[in-house]
């Protein structure tokens, strides 16, 4: 991987080493997982549940972005993803959305990066 490339998705919290890692060294696999990430829909099913009130559906879907996240070693995004599931969890719905700027700001980060990297 081109240095600057790598550099580029650092900056936007994912460990790259660590998820070339993941990928037994395959970088291509890698890349290839980062460009699907763009087309997974659970960032905005967590929107969509979150406006709504819906404390069980913002869970499933902080869940499941939560799960993608650590695969792909989106450290700072799984990082916040992981405390708002939790709260969703617990069914504190005010404290899991007050967290939505701070995650879709990670979200919107990661989401750049791998648009101009990839």
């Amino acid at each position: 991987m081109e240095e600057h490339k790598k550099q580029q998705l650092t900056e936007a919290g994912i460990h790259v080493d660590s998820g070339l890692s993941r990928f037994m060294g395959n970088e291509g696999l890698f890349l290839k997982f980062l460009k699907k990430f763009l087309q997974d829909n659970n960032y905005q099913g967590l929107i969509q549940a979150v406006e709504k009130g819906d404390v069980r559906e913002a869970f499933r879907f902080s869940h499941t972005l939560k799960g993608v996240c650590g695969n792909l070693s989106m450290e700072e995004l799984y990082a916040l993803i992981s405390r708002q599931t939790e709260y969703f969890r617990k069914e504190d719905f005010q404290e899991g959305a007050a967290m939505m700027p701070e995650v879709s700001a990670a979200y919107e980060k990661v989401r750049k990066a791998i648009e101009e990297a990839v």
